[in-house]
């Protein structure tokens, strides 16, 4: 049952109460119960009054009633500054958030309620969004000519000798020499090496021959597939002998190898000619179309390059927020810090964000919004106003009996 029927369920039986006993005898129990109920009429009906002339006109009466809508200008600065200076007063604002450890609500969020994920995948939202409204071509024309500087600053000829030098190191010129090997040994068997392998024994069985029978007797016995599969063959197996370390082929070749680095590391119009090249290529390059490309399809595109390196460095700062102290004290102390510093800055917008509220409603609408809010607090003040009532009015009754009775002695 609503607490306003309840009231209203108090108030009628206190009056039909006061009415059924009213000349019901003379009796001390029936006189107090109808003294009681009567108390209990006049408490509920005066309760009645009070609470309904804090919304509105009771019974029409218009003199210090309808309290809300006469001032609704006072009571509405009282509210608000009630809720700037009391309820959210800068300091029991600052006290309540003094209270928590932001830090280690931090990493609760972060490691137990989906929160690494979510900073992780709005910080990539983010980056998509900035890199989505780069515009490639304007940035690539900015960029061009600082790229190209730095081409022409990077020292790649003195690179290239310092590779040199490093080649001459006994591992790596045995590597390369292996490596060398090997590819040739892929090219004897390639049908472009072995074409020309018979074209070249033709032409040299034509020349030999010349006019002389006899040598062409003789090389009659061997066609030109039988020369070129013995040669293949007797290149593979010198190729193949040269690549065990103990063999003097893989010695006499390494040493040749480092022979021919050295000899080129130490040629000085290599310097001059890299240079040139690289000079050459530069000037030729298409910087911004490269730019462009790289813009669009490996920054912004379906599947940014930068997508994963963002994500392994933002879970390993998680990582080391989640297991230092002294990063959260730090964490704790800035977000304080901010707070009170926002708290300072904007707190007169409580007061304003209260008054703009409630100057939007209409009186009926605030009158309305108010008796919603404490309509169960003020029935239940007509509830005890009767039972309050009652009580006095039977404690009175049995005063004035005993009063009564002892002055007629």
């Amino acid at each position: 049952m609503r607490k306003e029927n309840q009231a209203n369920l108090a108030l009628a039986i206190s009056v039909f109460g006061a009415v059924g006993t009213a000349g019901q005898g003379s009796s001390l129990l029936v006189s107090t119960i109808h003294h009681g109920f009567l108390a209990a009429t006049v408490g509920g009906l005066a309760d009645w009054f009070a609470v309904k002339a804090i919304f509105g006109c009771p019974l029409g009466i218009s003199h210090r009633t309808d309290i809300l809508r006469r001032n609704r200008a006072r009571i509405m600065e009282s509210l608000v500054q009630f809720s700037a200076d009391d309820l959210l007063s800068k300091q029991n604002i600052m006290e309540v958030i003094e209270r928590e450890d932001i830090g280690a609500l931090l990493v609760e969020y972060l490691e137990h309620r989906g929160g690494r994920e979510r900073l992780i995948e709005a910080t990539v939202d983010i980056l998509r969004h900035v890199a989505a409204d780069v515009d490639s071509h304007r940035i690539s024309k900015e960029l061009a000519p600082y790229v190209i500087r730095a081409l022409h600053a990077l020292p790649l000829e003195d690179s290239f000798v310092e590779l040199l030098d490093v080649l001459t190191e006994e591992p790596h010129t045995d590597r390369i020499f292996n490596i060398l090997i090997r590819m040739g040994l892929q090219l004897i068997q390639t049908q472009v090496f072995q074409e020309m392998l018979r074209e070249n024994i033709a032409s040299i069985r034509t020349e030999y021959e010349g006019d002389g029978m006899f040598r062409a007797f003789v090389l009659s016995f061997f066609d030109d597939e039988m020369i070129a599969a013995w040669l293949t063959e007797r290149l593979t197996d010198i190729l193949q002998s040269a690549m065990e370390h103990d063999d003097r082929r893989h010695r006499d070749g390494v040493q040749a190898l480092v022979s021919f680095v050295t000899a080129l590391r130490t040629n000085p119009s290599l310097h001059d000619a890299l240079h040139r090249y690289k000079v050459h290529v530069i000037e030729h390059i298409e910087i911004e179309n490269i730019l462009i490309d790289f813009i669009e399809h490996r920054m912004k595109g379906s599947h940014p390059f930068w997508i994963p390196y963002v994500k392994e460095l933002l879970n390993e700062k998680i990582d080391v927020f989640a297991h230092s102290e002294s990063w959260q004290n730090r964490a704790d102390r800035w977000m304080k810090n901010l707070a009170a510093e926002e708290v300072e800055k904007h707190h007169g917008m409580i007061a304003e964000f209260v008054r703009d509220y409630l100057n939007q409603k209409s009186d009926d609408e605030l009158i309305s919004f108010v008796e919603g809010k404490v309509q169960t607090d003020l029935q239940m003040i007509r509830v005890n106003g009767a039972i309050v009532g009652a009580f006095v009015g039977m404690g009175l009754s049995l005063l004035v009996v005993c009063a009564e009775r002892v002055w007629g002695l």
